[in-house]
């Protein structure tokens, strides 16, 4: 169901994107998402009824938060009051990840069907987009294609990249001495400056872009007074990305 097999002999979730060095590491995690989605002894039965009313108002709080300026995109985070009998009869069978420790449970939805698959259990088409006048729409985003430099090259970055000399100029003889001359081995080396540049190496090594992905999860907030005496509420969270498609500025009318 999730699994996928990535090159190099290595084995890829798709859902979560971990990546096993075995087969059978791919099977025990198949497996784990499977008893994420079995029923727990603090689940109880809710009618079907019960179950459209949460797929109601979680919609609405999903269409709340598409606005139409342009301060209201980005990554959003809802939180919605929502009990665990609730959350597991609206994504039973979509849960990826149940924490034991903590009674947490997460989902993930990316990909092309990432949509039509939140359409099928919220049981809404438009749960993910919001219409404005001037041919305006919000949406949520669940894909996106990746990017090929190689079809849309950037002239300015081709132009520095690749530029080749003029034939008809006479070359710098200073220029050809900065590029060739080899560092003196009697020069010792700055620190300061090999820290800069190990600084600046590891700051763009961990700098990885953000999936785009739904992350929709269930946890229990709980707080203590004075004498330790503790509440509880359980929530239901949403994290996605929000953007605005004006239709007039990319010539398309809805």
């Amino acid at each position: 169901m999730s699994s996928n097999n990535a090159p190099c002999n290595k084995f890829e979730c798709k859902i979560c994107g971990k990546i096993y060095k075995r087969r059978s590491g791919l099977t025990r995690h198949a497996m784990t998402i499977k008893e994420a989605n079995s029923v727990k002894s603090t689940i109880y039965d809710l009618p079907e009824k019960a179950i459209e009313e949460t797929r109601q108002v979680l919609v609405y709080h999903i269409k709340e938060r598409l606005k139409q300026h342009s301060k209201h995109v980005g990554n959003v985070h809802i939180m919605v009051n929502c009990t665990e009998s609730q959350f597991f009869g609206v994504f039973k069978g979509h849960i990826h990840n149940y924490y034991p420790r903590t009674g947490n449970y997460k989902c993930i939805f990316k990909g092309v069907d990432s949509y039509s698959t939140l359409s099928h259990i919220l049981g809404d088409d438009n749960w993910g987009a919001k219409y404005f006048l001037q041919h305006q729409k919000t949406f949520v985003l669940t894909y996106q294609l990746p990017s090929n430099p190689s079809n849309h090259p950037d002239p300015l970055q081709k132009s520095c990249l690749y530029q080749e000399s003029d034939p008809l100029q006479e070359p710098d003889p200073l220029q050809e001495l900065h590029l060739c001359q080899e560092p003196d081995s009697l020069q010792e080396p700055d620190p300061l400056q090999d820290q800069t540049l190990m600084h600046a190496a590891r700051k763009q090594r961990t700098r990885k872009p953000k999936p785009i992905q739904i992350v929709i999860g269930w946890k229990r907030k709980s707080k203590s007074d004075v004498r330790n005496i503790v509440y509880m509420l359980p929530k239901l969270f949403w994290d996605a990305i929000i953007i605005i498609w004006d239709a007039i500025i990319h010539s398309v009318y809805i």
